[in-house]
C-alpha cells in the first residue's frame, strides 16, 4: 500500500510540471520582450534640419536716390557666397571681390550717378544647395553738378605765404558737409583752418607763415556728395605740394625802401616809390600772385578812363602782382630820381629795372610783402589777403566752429 501511494504521487507531479509549462510561454519570456524591444536594422536618425541661406546688401536691394560713394556690399549668412555679379544700364560690370570666407563681398570702385544696378548673388547652404538672389540699386540724379578746383597746383612750389584755396563752379549752401570733406596733411604737421571767402571759395592757412619746406597733401573728397539745393560734387581731388624757402620783403611807406629777407637774413635793399595822395597803396601782408615778364598796366581795370585825368595804359617790365586791385612791384625807369624818397605811384611799388629784374627771378608766387604805414588796410579779399585778418576771426570763418556762448 506505501508503494501504491508514492507512484501516484509522482504521476500528479509530473502532470502539473507539463500544464504548467505552456502558461509561462504565454505570457513570454525575459528573452522575448528584449527582441521584441529592440530596433530592426533598416531604420536610421533623421538628418539635422539645414538654415536657409540669408543674402543681404548694403544698401538694401530695391533702394533709391543712394549716394555713388556708398559702400556696396553683399552679405551671406548661413551659408558662403559663390558668385556676385553687379552691372550698370549698359551691362558693365562693377568691380569687387569676396573676402576668403565667401561671407562678404564688396565693390572696389564708386558708383556711378543716376545709375540703376543690377544685382546677381549665388550662394550654397550647408547641405550644399544653391541658391540665387537678385535686385536692383538705384543711386542719385542731381540737379546739377559742381566740380572743386585746388590751388596751389600739384607738384608747385609756392612760397610760405601762399594759402590753399578751394573753388567750386556752383554755389555751396552746405558749407559744413562740404569741409567735413576738406583735409590737409602736412609733412612736418601743421596746424591751421579753412575760412570760407564766399559761397564758391573756401581758403585754408595756418596761423602764422607756413614752415619753410613743409610738404601739404590736400584732398578735397566731394564727389557724391550734396553741397546744398540738390547739387553735388563731380569729383574728388587730390593735390600735393611744396612751400620753399621763406622769403618776406618789407616795405615802410615812410622809409620808401623795400627790404627783402631768406630765411629771416637781409639779403637786398631796393628804392621804391610808393602810391601818392590819391593813389595810396594799402597797409597790409600782400602774397605774389603771378608774375609776368611784360605787362600792359591799364587804367581802365579800375574804373579810370585811358583818355581820362590819370588814365593811362602802359608795358611794364618785371610786373609781380600782388592784388587784384592791380598793386604790383615792377620796373618804372620813369620814377628813379623818386624812388628811395617820394611815394609818386599809382599804387604799386615801384623800383628800378634792375631791381625788378632781381626780385622777379628771386621772389615768386606765395611769397610775402608786407606794407606798413602807407594807405587803409588792404583788404581780406583783395587777391591773397588772407593774412590781414586776426587768427580768431579768421578761424570764426569756418563753417565747422561753434560760436560762443
Amino acid at each position: 500500500m506505501t508503494a501504491r501511494r508514492s507512484t501516484r504521487t509522482v504521476a500528479v507531479a509530473t502532470a502539473l510540471l507539463v500544464l504548467a509549462l505552456p502558461a509561462c510561454r504565454s505570457a513570454g519570456s525575459a528573452d522575448d520582450d528584449t527582441q521584441a524591444a529592440a530596433p530592426t536594422t533598416s531604420q536610421q536618425p533623421a538628418p539635422a534640419p539645414v538654415d536657409p541661406v540669408v543674402v543681404s546688401t548694403d544698401p538694401p536691394l530695391d533702394s533709391v536716390d543712394v549716394a555713388p560713394v556708398t559702400p556696396l556690399h553683399v552679405n551671406v549668412g548661413h551659408g558662403t557666397l559663390r558668385t556676385v555679379t553687379v552691372t550698370d544700364g549698359a551691362g558693365a560690370e562693377l568691380p569687387g571681390a569676396l573676402d576668403p570666407q565667401g561671407l562678404t563681398w564688396t565693390a572696389s570702385a564708386d558708383l556711378a550717378y543716376g545709375t540703376t544696378y543690377s544685382v546677381t548673388a549665388t550662394a550654397v547652404d550647408a547641405g550644399g544647395t544653391s541658391s540665387e538672389t537678385t535686385g536692383t540699386i538705384a543711386t542719385v540724379r542731381p540737379r546739377t553738378l559742381t566740380m572743386p578746383s585746388v590751388f596751389p597746383s600739384a607738384g608747385s612750389t609756392v612760397g610760405v605765404g601762399q594759402p590753399i584755396s578751394v573753388t567750386f563752379d556752383e554755389d555751396v549752401t552746405d558749407r559744413a558737409a562740404v569741409e567735413r570733406q576738406l583735409r590737409v596733411t602736412t609733412t612736418p604737421p601743421v596746424a591751421g583752418s579753412w575760412s570760407w571767402q564766399s559761397d564758391r571759395s573756401v581758403h585754408f592757412r595756418p596761423e602764422h607763415y607756413w614752415p619753410a619746406h613743409t610738404h601739404v597733401a590736400v584732398d578735397a573728397d566731394v564727389y557724391g556728395l550734396d553741397v546744398g539745393n540738390g547739387i553735388h560734387g563731380q569729383a574728388s581731388q587730390h593735390v600735393e605740394f611744396d612751400v620753399g624757402a621763406k622769403k618776406v620783403g618789407v616795405v615802410d611807406g615812410t622809409e620808401h625802401v623795400l627790404r627783402l629777407y631768406v630765411g629771416d637774413q637781409l639779403v637786398k635793399e631796393m628804392p621804391t616809390s610808393l602810391g601818392n595822395a590819391a593813389n595810396p597803396t594799402p597797409t597790409g601782408t600782400y602774397v605774389v600772385m603771378q608774375q609776368s615778364r611784360v605787362y600792359t598796366m591799364d587804367s581802365s581795370t579800375y574804373g579810370v578812363a585811358i583818355d581820362a585825368p590819370g588814365g593811362y595804359k602802359t608795358p611794364v617790365e618785371y610786373a609781380s602782382r600782388l592784388s587784384n586791385s592791380g598793386i604790383f612791384v615792377h620796373a618804372a625807369p620813369w620814377s628813379v630820381g623818386d624812388q628811395g624818397r617820394r611815394n609818386v605811384s599809382h599804387g604799386c611799388l615801384n623800383v628800378s629795372t634792375a631791381n625788378a629784374g632781381w626780385f622777379y627771378d628771386n621772389f615768386g608766387r606765395g611769397d610775402v610783402v608786407e606794407v606798413a604805414h602807407a594807405g587803409p588796410a588792404l583788404h581780406i579779399w583783395d587777391g591773397y589777403g588772407d593774412w590781414n585778418e586776426d587768427w580768431a576771426s579768421w578761424q570764426a570763418g569756418s563753417a565747422l566752429v561753434r560760436p560762443a556762448t
